[in-house]
């Protein structure tokens, strides 16, 4: 499913197992030591009962009944409906509590916004956990319909507030919200968490040049894995048809390769013993349905309809989804639109999870014991205290400034832009 794998052996004492890893073309030497202590992972954000909410595992299912929805929904103890909202992951197949590295950001998430008033509802994806339905094979459209499922359900809640029904994707889930709330009226706000706001082709190429540049290519090295991107992107727009596209892809890939040095073809895991296995791995990850959709993606095609109050954040440190373009991409759009509620929160140190972070690289998710920064969880619901979220609602006062009160805190105030 990861198109990679690990390929190595003991050293004498079996202490050490000496080999490699091979990914996507990629061909990295890894090793793998025993150790007496085992430790265990600290996440000393993840929530710890009694809580002052309730919290429900629930099953539910799509209008035609042909999956099945494992999810929790969150309640603040309230008297009167309450806003919500359903929190879309990022790409691959998460659980309901986006687990990844031991962390679980959704987790955290969703019991800070309910012990602010707010429901939340988490949803396992397609093919994890309680979800049942066919992910190999699926889409951000796919996913979408998902979401689309998760309000049709909300909606038959009587603790819920229809009204106020929002929705925050981290990731893809900042592609597949926009997407969602132009097909249902139900969406009354959007939170987006590193969401894309360029092209589909040019964040994957970002991607792709970091990451081979943390590999060690130098310039020229890079520039080749990048007309090979272009490659094959230009043969997946070009054939549709999976069919016609297996057949045209040989020719075309091996007419790049005729154009490459050995030693970095050698390099690239594109050339030795397992070089076919690892360009035909290569090939499959690329021209996954979810990849080639992905490839066509044009945040053009959504957020420039998007009139809806949103949030787009951004932490400085990502190295996935860079904050500078794609804060820039939101920020373009939603003016398009004349949207006149719109913020973009770009967060100083933090990394794709949201996390405090040094560089920002993957390689230091699970190490950060944070799991998700307390200063991005109050940017959420500052910007919600302001009326959007409703998680501030027993009173409210126009004097200059909107000023909120909350049951259970002092009176505070916001300026509203």
């Amino acid at each position: 499913m990861i198109q990679g794998g690990f390929k190595g052996s003991f050293n004498a004492d079996k202490s050490a197992l000496n080999g490699i890893w091979q990914q996507g073309g990629a061909t990295i030497p890894l090793i793998l030591k025993r150790t007496a202590d085992r430790g265990g992972l600290k996440r000393p954000q993840n929530p710890k009962p009694p809580f002052p909410y309730k919290a429900e595992d629930l099953i539910y299912s799509n209008k035609d009944k042909t999956i099945q929805y494992g999810a929790t929904l969150t309640l603040p103890v309230s008297t009167s409906p309450s806003p919500v909202v359903i929190l879309i992951t990022g790409s691959g197949q998460e659980d309901r509590d986006e687990t990844v590295f031991g962390h679980k950001p959704f987790l955290v998430i969703a019991d800070h916004l309910s012990r602010n008033g707010i429901a939340v509802l988490r949803v396992d994806d397609r093919g994890v956990g309680k979800t049942t339905g066919d992910a190999k094979n699926a889409t951000s459209e796919d996913f979408a319909q998902d979401v689309l499922a998760g309000i049709a359900y909300l909606k038959t809640r009587k603790e819920i507030d229809q009204a106020r029904i929002g929705l925050i994707g981290h990731s893809e889930g900042g592609i597949i919200a926009p997407m969602v709330a132009l097909r249902s009226k139900d969406v009354s706000f959007i939170v987006s968490l590193a969401g894309v706001g360029v092209t589909g082709k040019e964040l994957i190429k970002r991607q792709v040049e970091h990451s081979y540049t943390r590999m060690g290519f130098d310039q020229e090295g890079v520039k080749r894995i990048l007309d090979m991107m272009d490659v094959l992107i230009k043969l997946s727009d070009e054939y549709p048809d999976g069919v016609k596209l297996k057949s045209e892809f040989k020719p075309a890939f091996q007419k790049w390769l005729d154009q490459q040095p050995e030693d970095f073809l050698s390099k690239a895991g594109f050339k030795g013993p397992d070089a076919d296995k690892a360009i035909g791995m290569m090939a499959n990850r690329t021209y996954s349905p979810w990849m080639r959709y992905f490839f066509k993606y044009d945040p053009a095609t959504t957020l420039p309809k998007v009139k809806i109050p949103v949030l787009a954040m951004n932490g400085e440190k990502d190295t996935q989804v860079s904050a500078k373009e794609n804060l820039e991409g939101f920020r373009k759009y939603l003016t398009q639109a004349g949207n006149k509620d719109f913020k973009i929160a770009l967060l100083p140190g933090l990394n794709h999870l949201f996390q405090t972070a040094d560089t920002g690289e993957v390689g230091e998710y699970a190490d950060i014991e944070e799991t998700f920064a307390p200063d991005a969880l109050n940017v959420m619901t500052d910007w919600g205290s302001s009326g959007i979220l409703g998680g501030y609602n027993e009173k409210l006062f126009f004097c200059g400034e909107l000023i909120t009160r909350k049951k259970s805190n002092p009176c505070k105030i916001h300026t509203y832009s």
